[in-house]
């Protein structure tokens, strides 16, 4: 498949043999920037970056953005990474219960330490996604802070994909296992 590079071959060299863009610094060290995304290999590495690693390389901390209306299927995602028998794994920083706080400030505080601590921040997709303010918001800020981005679509949704989404090439998922764990490493492979 790959040929085996030593840990020493840096991340410029690594972008020109395979024409991609790792978002990282060219005088990086690969051993370096496998270590930072939580990959074993070059060759895994690559896998994800082209959306082709179905099997998790590490156990990712993900921010979960979705709208209030799609609770109950966020939740449904959290039990699937929970189930022993499913090799979904993930750290969730997301919010699990809302702010109570009139102080916008404070919540993107807040919100912005959780999407700090992640790698990957995870937006659920369905008909109404794109123009909430606070998904928006969300989005730009893990972008900020250079992380992962992808988005799962909610079954038998059609909604819009947000711009920014677009804009960073984030992979989209459907509501499948191996979907979404392709996305997640694909999203921590190209972190911004």
């Amino acid at each position: 498949m790959f040929r085996k590079k030593r840990g020493d071959t840096t991340v410029g060299s690594i972008e020109g043999s395979y024409g991609i863009e790792v978002n990282a610094r060219d005088d990086m060290l690969l051993r370096n920037l496998l270590d930072e995304r939580g990959f074993e290999s070059q060759t895994q590495f690559l896998e994800a970056y082209y959306g082709r690693l179905s099997q998790p390389a590490a156990r990712r901390r993900v921010f979960i953005s979705f709208h209030k209306e799609d609770a109950p299927l966020v939740r449904g995602l959290r039990l699937m990474a929970n189930n022993p028998k499913v090799e979904l794994e993930f750290y969730d920083n997301s919010l699990r219960d809302a702010i109570r706080s009139e102080d916008k400030d404070y919540v993107k505080r807040k919100i912005r330490y959780l999407i700090n601590r992640a790698s990957v921040l995870i937006c659920i997709l369905g008909n109404g996604t794109a123009w909430r303010e606070w998904v928006e918001w969300e989005i730009k800020t893990a972008v900020g802070l250079g992380k992962g981005i992808c988005g799962v679509r909610i079954s038998g949704t059609y909604g819009k994909v947000p711009e920014l989404m677009k804009e960073v090439g984030a992979p989209i998922a459907d509501w499948s296992t191996e979907s979404i764990i392709r996305a997640i490493e694909c999203a921590a492979a190209r972190r911004s």
